[in-house]
Parts: C-alpha cells; sequence; structure tokens
C-alpha cells in the first residue's frame, strides 16, 4: 500500500472498535460477525441460502443441520440478532414446503446467570422467557472455545451442531491505538474531560476509541452510541475554540437508557430507572432510532418500510454483495501505524 503524508492542525481520534475474538481455533475464520451493515446483508444471504439448500434436502438430519444457528454473547447485540433470525426464519418457513418449525435449531450461548445483562436482571429474565417461548433455546454459564465450521466446543467439553456462528460476544478497541505514542489505558486513548489528548495539543479523541472520564460517575464513559454522538458535537466545539481562543467545552453526560429488541414485536427498555417491557418497550426502541436518523426524507422512508413490513411478508431476495473486503498485510499495517505515531508527533512539534 502506498503511504501518504497530510499535514494537519487538529487531529480528531474516532477509530472505533473491531470484534475480538479471543484467539479461539477457527472462531474469527469461520464466525459471521454483527459490526456492520455488510455484516447484516451477508447474514441475510447466509440465512435465505440455507433454507434454500434445506429445503431440497432429503436427509431430515442433514436438513436440521443445515439450519443450525448459534449465537455467542448475550448482550444487546446477540439478543437483537438472534430475536431477528427467529423471527425472519419462521416467517420464512411457508415458502418451503419441505420444512418445517421443528427443523429450526436456534441457540444463545453466554457465560452469566441471565441475558442482557447491561440491563437489571428482572428485564434480562422476562427477555430470556420470551425468547424461549419462541423456540431459541439459551444456554447460560456457557463459553464457546473453538468452532469448526459445523460444530461448537463448550468450555465443559460439549459440541453442539451449528452451520451458522454469529459472533457477539466481545470487542476490543482499533488494534492502532495501541501503536500511538500517547497515554493509553485499557486499550483505549486516555483524554480529558475535554476530549483532549494529554500532552499532544490539537489531537481529539472520542467514542470506543477513547477512555473518556465520566463526571457524573466519577468513572469513565461506557463505549456506547448514545455517548459518542454527544462526544462528537463536544469534539466539534472544542476544535472551533480551540482556533479562535476560546474556552473549551467538558463532556458531561448522563445516560438517558437502554433499550433492546427481542422480536416478534416486543421489547425491553430501562429509560431513567424505570423498566419497560413488551409492546411498548419496542415502540419506544422504534421511535427512538428513527428520530436519530439523518434528514426527514430518511425518516419518512424507513416509517414507510416498517409500516409496509407490517402487513406484507419478508423478502426472500438476496442482495449481491461483489465488494470485496480490503484486508491490509502485515507490512501496510506498520506502515500505518509508523506514519500515524509520526504525524502526531509533527502535529505536537508545530504545535509547542
Amino acid at each position: 500500500m502506498k503511504a501518504h503524508e497530510l499535514k494537519f492542525d487538529q487531529l480528531v481520534l474516532a477509530l472505533g472498535s473491531v470484534t475480538q475474538f479471543f484467539g479461539l481455533p477457527g472462531v474469527e475464520e469461520n464466525a459471521l460477525t454483527m459490526k456492520s451493515l455488510s455484516d447484516a446483508v451477508q447474514l441475510r444471504n447466509r440465512l435465505i441460502a440455507i433454507l434454500e439448500t434445506a429445503d431440497t434436502e432429503c436427509s431430515a438430519g442433514e436438513r436440521r443441520a443445515l439450519l443450525s444457528v448459534a449465537v455467542a454473547g448475550a448482550g444487546f447485540a446477540g439478543v437483537e440478532t438472534l430475536a431477528s433470525i427467529n423471527d425472519f426464519l419462521r416467517s420464512s418457513l411457508r415458502y418451503y414446503p419441505n420444512l418445517s418449525e421443528a427443523d429450526l435449531q436456534l441457540r444463545l450461548i453466554h457465560p452469566g446467570d441471565v441475558i442482557l445483562p447491561e440491563l437489571r436482571a428482572r428485564l434480562g429474565k422476562y427477555a430470556q422467557r420470551k425468547l424461549e417461548e419462541r423456540g431459541i433455546e439459551v444456554l447460560a454459564h456457557a463459553r464457546v472455545v473453538s468452532y469448526d465450521g459445523t460444530l461448537i466446543e463448550l468450555g465443559d467439553g460439549s459440541r453442539i451442531p451449528a452451520e451458522t456462528l454469529i459472533w457477539t460476544a466481545g470487542t476490543t478497541p482499533n488494534r492502532l491505538v495501541g501503536k500511538l505514542p500517547c497515554q493509553i489505558e485499557r486499550g483505549r486513548v486516555k483524554v480529558t474531560a475535554e476530549m483532549a489528548v494529554p500532552d499532544w495539543p490539537g489531537v481529539w479523541a472520542l467514542g470506543d476509541c477513547a477512555l473518556v472520564p465520566d463526571l457524573t460517575t466519577g468513572k469513565f464513559c461506557p463505549p456506547t452510541a448514545q455517548h459518542a454522538l454527544r462526544q462528537g458535537k463536544v469534539v466539534a466545539s472544542n476544535v472551533i475554540a480551540y482556533v479562535d481562543g476560546g474556552p473549551f467545552r467538558k463532556f458531561k453526560f448522563k445516560t438517558i437508557g437502554q433499550l433492546a429488541a427481542i422480536g416478534h414485536r416486543a421489547g425491553v427498555a430501562s429509560i431513567f430507572g424505570v423498566n419497560i417491557s413488551g409492546f411498548l418497550a419496542w415502540w419506544m426502541w422504534r421511535t427512538i432510532y428513527l428520530s436519530k436518523l439523518p434528514r426527514l426524507e430518511k425518516k419518512i422512508r424507513v416509517a414507510l418500510d416498517w409500516t409496509l413490513d407490517l402487513i406484507f411478508s419478508k423478502d426472500l431476495c438476496q442482495f449481491l454483495d461483489v465488494r470485496r473486503e480490503h484486508r491490509m498485510t502485515e507490512e501496510d499495517q506498520a506502515s500505518e501505524e509508523a506514519h500515524m505515531g509520526a504525524a502526531l508527533r509533527m502535529a505536537a512539534s508545530q504545535s509547542r
């Protein structure tokens, strides 16, 4: 990869996070992830493909093997993903005469007592009960130790079949963060309450890659979207203040609440400490996400699509993604890290 040097007066580090596989054998090579729109498209294509293949399979055992899907990780991403998969597969079965709900094997693997540990235990138990009522097997106190593409090995030595494993069991800050010549703590760039990187004038950091002090609790801000969105506004204000010589804003925000959709028009939510479950929580989840979309046109398009989705059946057409993800070689990554470090040092010397 050809290297480019870009001069700058200020730099904002918003490198985000990447999926953490913990070095488990076969997981990174064989499991799907759920961190981007491309991941969602790939998963949707996979589900349609296994429905098509299973419908023409003569062996009942092979059909069940093809339709075995597991999700590792019972946080928001894992629960919402498996709930959506469950709704999608069960609503699609009527178009495949050789398949039945008995062929589906959907499992949620997590190491804790109840799912959705970010919420209160009562909401987690409610969500777990609803998932189990809809045919999802919840495996508590279980950890994935390896995956070969067809079998998942758990920490207790047991093995469960899964032609599809979606990995949502961990994230880690972008590996480039650890190579930067600034203060790193817990794998993230340590910043001040103004989102500034200490000892590097004109350098800011936010989001999943930044360790931001939480002025409301005295701890650190969690890497959530509602924090990152507001951090972006504070950084933008401070970038302007840096140029104008004005005072910097401090980031101070208290979590409003957390919501999760658990499928079949149901959800769980904790808003300002108030627990909500069922249809109302699902409606709030959709309403809040709709409000966050940019531009009125986009909001109307999505609202119409959601409304039509309540009336008509799922579209079972696959989306062909001809783009190939670019995987950098170790030399490319080393070059990028070296240039980033050099750029930071140059910026610091110019600012001083």
